[in-house]
C-alpha cells in the first residue's frame, strides 16, 4: 500500500486575479496569498474585497502622479522606464502590486479578525493591529519609491 501526498489546493481558484483598469496591471490573487501566508481562513471573497480596497486607496494616492504620466503620453504603467527591472520584473509595476498587496492585507489584518473572541482572544489578536500598521508602512513606502518621494521626513525644530 502506498500513499501519494498531493499539495493542498488553493482558497482562491487558479488564475484568479482582481483586474486592473488596464493603465495598472491585474492583481493576482493567489500570488498574494502565498507571498504574505495568507491561509485559508480568509476566503476567496474576502480576499478579493481586500485587494479592491487597496486598489482604491492606492490608485487614489496616485492620482495626481498618473495624471502627470498619462500627460506626458504613458498609456500603462509598464511604460515608463520599461528597462528598470528587478529580477525580471517591471520596477513600478513591482512597486505597485507591493503596494496594493500591503493595504490589502492591512484591511485582512484590521476588519477579519474573530468577533466572537474572548478577553483572552482579543489579547492574543492585538499583535494583529501592529502587523495592520506594519503593512500599511509597507504599502506607504512602496507609493513613495513610485513618487520618487523620500520616505522619511525630518523637521529641526
Amino acid at each position: 500500500m502506498s500513499f501519494v501526498a498531493l499539495p493542498a489546493s488553493p482558497v482562491s481558484p487558479d488564475n484568479a486575479v482582481v483586474p486592473g483598469d488596464g493603465w495598472y496591471p491585474d492583481i493576482d490573487v493567489n500570488a498574494m496569498r502565498d507571498a504574505l501566508r495568507i491561509t485559508d481562513q480568509v476566503t476567496h471573497a474576502r480576499i478579493v474585497g481586500a485587494i479592491e480596497g487597496g486598489l482604491l486607496t492606492v490608485e487614489g494616492e496616485l492620482a495626481f502622479w498618473r495624471a502627470t504620466q498619462e500627460s506626458e503620453g504613458f498609456a500603462a504603467l509598464d511604460e515608463i522606464e520599461p528597462d528598470r527591472m528587478i529580477g525580471g520584473e517591471h520596477r513600478l509595476t513591482l512597486l505597485y502590486t507591493r503596494a496594493v498587496r500591503f493595504h490589502a492585507a492591512a484591511e485582512l489584518a484590521e476588519l477579519h479578525r474573530d468577533l466572537s473572541a474572548t478577553t483572552d482572544g482579543a489579547t492574543r489578536a492585538e499583535p494583529q493591529l501592529l502587523t495592520a500598521e506594519d503593512y500599511r508602512k509597507h504599502a506607504t513606502a512602496a507609493i513613495r519609491d513610485i513618487l520618487g518621494t523620500p520616505r522619511v521626513t525630518v523637521e529641526l525644530i
